[in-house]
């Protein structure tokens, strides 16, 4: 089942429907079958304009309601661009000095280790922090500071500025700075600053609001065998607002990035300064994995890289997100002002796929596979690196010699370890292990499991 299209006014003349769209459509449905997500809403940019977006499937498995293009839903991880456009925003005002400590703003913090680091590191995930991500908590607009206020040295776990760890507690300590630096709550902020200057009148942070608009619910599906579920009670912890709990659609994150990939200008007005897009896009951290991307860094909220996948080495902006039953992802090529933006209320498994269509479809041009790295038995002087114990907060792993090669324990689990590409060790088949190293000394220092790191432990 799909929704109608939804019409809307771009750069002042009425949305027309292209001719790839029957194959979009296609491809989405047959994504969402394989995934067993329930529904989606996609908007595709290009040239700076919106030229499609769409509904498909439904929006509660319960009630049968179909899935509506302008939809909210929650988009987990997308919000942290929300965060980084905040901050720069009043770093471009002069309300906020990202490179002073947060003990400064956060005076509850001074003296501790904790307030030492700066908002800069805070929104680049090179603070040194724990990550941890809460899916229920506190209630209440208060909730942010009563939380961060009394936050300890607990949360590190290796020293700040040393490499990039993503870390969901650092997001939302940057939203509580930037709370007390523009002296109003972080989500009347995020609307007054971000949101509602590109157009974005439904997106909110406070689910009573979002419930007023045509809303779709949040799925989980347990077993194959399982049919998708309704997440109850719905996701909410207002201290963690800041790095993933917007709700939004597809229609309206299209027009946030088409304000990015226009230097902060939309529909002939300019809603962000300069300054603002400079601060949000520029790569500060190199993220090891780098999201598929070659050469990747990390952004305020965005991972920046380079693709040639569409046959020339092209900029790529995007982050995604997912939450307690909701995917999203948005991609960006700024060189090309084209960009897609894709919802789910269940799985995220065929994201890629539909993403992948969607350029293709939009730029006329067929992707490129990226080459195959060989894997190889690691050398003695590779094994020697590696071997020893990591850790980050709970979670620890160890590398270990065993017949002849290396294996990876992890909660009682072994998987035999191979050398990937550079830098990057990966588990032999059937394993899915993929981690990458960083190699200080003659030794293995970090190892990157996704964007998390793990420190090598004394």
């Amino acid at each position: 089942m799909t929704a109608a299209l939804l019409l809307l006014p771009v750069a002042g003349r009425a949305q027309s429907i292209p001719a790839w769209a029957p194959t979009l459509d296609s491809v989405v449905t047959a994504a969402l079958a394989t995934s067993r997500a329930p529904g989606a809403t996609v908007a595709v940019v290009h040239n700076g304009r919106l030229v499609y977006t769409k509904g498909y499937g439904l929006a509660n498995v319960e009630t049968r309601l179909p899935m509506e293009a302008g939809m909210l839903l929650r988009v987990g991880s997308v919000t942290k661009m929300f965060t980084g456009a905040l901050l720069a925003s009043l770093a471009e005002k002069g309300q906020l000095d990202m490179q002073q400590p947060i003990g400064t703003y956060v005076t509850s913090l001074a003296g501790k280790r904790v307030g030492t680091v700066t908002t800069h590191q805070l929104m680049t995930h090179s603070a040194g922090w724990i990550d941890n991500a809460v899916a229920y908590g506190r209630m209440g607009e208060g909730a942010l500071g009563e939380v961060m206020r009394e936050v300890g040295d607990t949360l590190f776990f290796t020293d700040a500025g040393r490499t990039f760890s993503y870390s969901n507690p650092s997001i939302s300590m940057a939203g509580y700075v930037a709370e007390v630096a523009g002296k109003q709550r972080y989500a009347s902020l995020v609307e007054s600053l971000v949101m509602r200057p590109t157009g974005m009148s439904r997106s909110t942070f406070k689910p009573l609001e979002a419930l007023t608009w045509p809303i779709a619910m949040g799925h989980l599906v347990a077993g194959a065998n399982n049919p998708p579920t309704i997440v109850r009670p719905f996701t909410e912890n207002t201290a963690q607002w800041a790095s993933g709990f917007l709700l939004s659609s597809a229609p309206e994150l299209a027009r946030f990035a088409m304000a990015v990939m226009n230097d902060g200008e939309l529909d002939g007005a300019r809603v962000f300064p300069q300054g603002v897009i400079r601060r949000l896009t520029t790569g500060y951290v190199p993220h090891p994995g780098g999201s598929g991307l070659d050469s990747a860094m990390y952004a305020y909220g965005l991972v920046v890289g380079r693709t040639a996948l569409f046959g020339r080495p092209e900029r790529v902006w995007t982050h995604g997100g997912s939450i307690n039953g909701y995917n999203a992802d948005v991609y960006m090529l700024p060189d090309r002002k084209t960009a897609v933006v894709t919802l789910v209320n269940g799985p995220g498994s065929g994201i890629a796929g539909i993403r992948l269509k969607a350029l293709e479809l939009a730029l006329g041009t067929a992707p490129q596979g990226r080459p195959v790295t060989a894997t190889r038995e690691l050398t003695a002087a590779e094994r020697a690196q590696l071997v020893g114990r990591y850790a980050m907060g709970r979670r620890v792993v160890e590398v270990r010699e065993a017949e002849g090669g290396l294996v990876l324990v992890q909660d009682g689990m072994s998987v035999p370890l191979l050398r990937g590409g550079d830098n990057e060790i990966v588990g032999r088949a059937p394993a899915t292990v993929r981690m990458h190293t960083r190699v200080e000394n003659g030794r293995v220092t970090y190892l990157y499991s996704g964007s998390r790191a793990l420190a090598r432990q004394p």
